[in-house]
């Protein structure tokens, strides 16, 4: 069984119950999907009621936003750190492949992909732009710099490569090396000078 990812580490009797419904939230979420999942087995697997899972979640969706920060807070910090543009797509590529391994399954990933595209009320959409937030700051910097392929603008082309990369993520139909390959060519399209690196 795949050990579900790191997160919410705490140190209250009232987060360790939070991160145990957590984990087996995500234990549910690979064996049925999202909108397959139970409550009541997320509740009994994490011994607890359902009741205390409310009281923690609001609804099941709510955990995989959680999850998704937890995937997303540290790849918001390297775009930030990145020597221009080029190196900015290149790790922000890598770093969602890496993301969507951690999870193990590509059903799962791909759900936690479209709560960007859904309009839940309920769900704090604003709190799911960190990674939007950081790419498109570095189409704005690599812009000003000149790395941003002329022509275009840079925060909507931050937005349109962020919805490039999830709309083919989400599909799941290669392999990681073709991902890769693919992903590093979209990488090209945005810059001023295509690189001549060898696929990886």
């Amino acid at each position: 069984m795949q050990r579900a990812p790191q997160i919410l580490r705490r140190e209250t009797r009232g987060d360790r119950t939070r991160t145990r419904i957590a984990e087996a939230a995500l234990e549910e979420f690979r064996r049925a999907g999202v909108d397959g999942a139970s409550v009541s087995r997320i509740a009994e697997r994490a011994g607890v009621s359902r009741p205390s899972f409310y009281f923690h979640f609001p609804t099941k969706e709510h955990v995989l936003l959680e999850l998704q920060q937890s995937l997303e807070a540290p790849l918001a910090g390297v775009l930030e750190r990145a020597d221009g543009l080029e190196e900015a797509l290149e790790l922000f590529v890598a770093g969602v492949l890496e993301a969507q391994d951690s999870i193990g399954d590509s059903r799962l990933f791909a759900d936690m992909l479209r709560i960007h595209t859904r309009r839940n009320k309920d769900l704090p959409i604003d709190d799911q732009r960190m990674v939007f937030d950081a790419l498109v700051d570095c189409f704005v910097r690599g812009s000003a710099r000149g790395e941003l392929r002329r022509g275009l603008d840079a925060e909507e082309a931050g937005s349109l490569f962020l919805t490039c990369v999830f709309g083919y993520l989400m599909l799941d139909r290669d392999s990681p090396a073709e991902r890769r390959r693919e992903l590093d060519t979209l990488v090209s399209l945005y810059l001023e000078a295509p690189t001549s690196k060898e696929p990886r």
